[in-house]
């Protein structure tokens, strides 16, 4: 699972941190971002395979960019609501799964877990993104 590329956005520095460290041994971190604006930028520069989390209340909107300018994207949003229509509004923005920020001990995992239904599903998915991506699309970002 080396060879997938990750976007990970959070407006909270310590999750950011967390996620991209705890992945970083099995996926491919491309970048990090921490408001929405930067995650548009970052996500059309890198084009990765999956954008984990979202960052400030501007996320339905970049969530609903990101869907249209990239459908091949897979977006986990994190969030701390457990609201039933946050939710609802998440996925109708074009979210491909909602993850509850509860327990940090385990939301690894479950990205994990995620990321394995995603491939078992579709399982040449990646390479479609990757065919999408443009050469500029390499290397490492973090945005602030």
């Amino acid at each position: 699972m080396k060879n997938l590329r990750l976007l990970i956005a959070d407006g909270d520095e310590q999750i950011l941190r967390f996620i991209s460290n705890f992945l970083s041994d099995d996926f491919c971190i491309v970048g990090t971002v921490s408001d929405g604006k930067a995650l548009i930028a970052a996500a059309v520069a890198l084009y990765p395979h999956i954008i984990i989390g979202l960052p400030t209340m501007t996320s339905l909107d970049a969530v609903r960019q990101l869907e249209s300018l990239m459908p091949d994207i897979k977006i986990m949003v994190l969030t701390d609501h457990e609201e039933p229509e946050v939710v609802a509004a998440a996925l109708a923005a074009g979210a491909s799964t909602v993850l509850i920020k509860k327990r940090a001990s385990d939301l690894c995992d479950k990205i994990r877990a995620i990321i394995r239904e995603l491939l078992t599903a579709s399982p040449k998915w990646p390479a479609a993104v990757s065919r999408s991506a443009r050469p500029a699309s390499q290397g490492v970002l973090q945005y602030s």
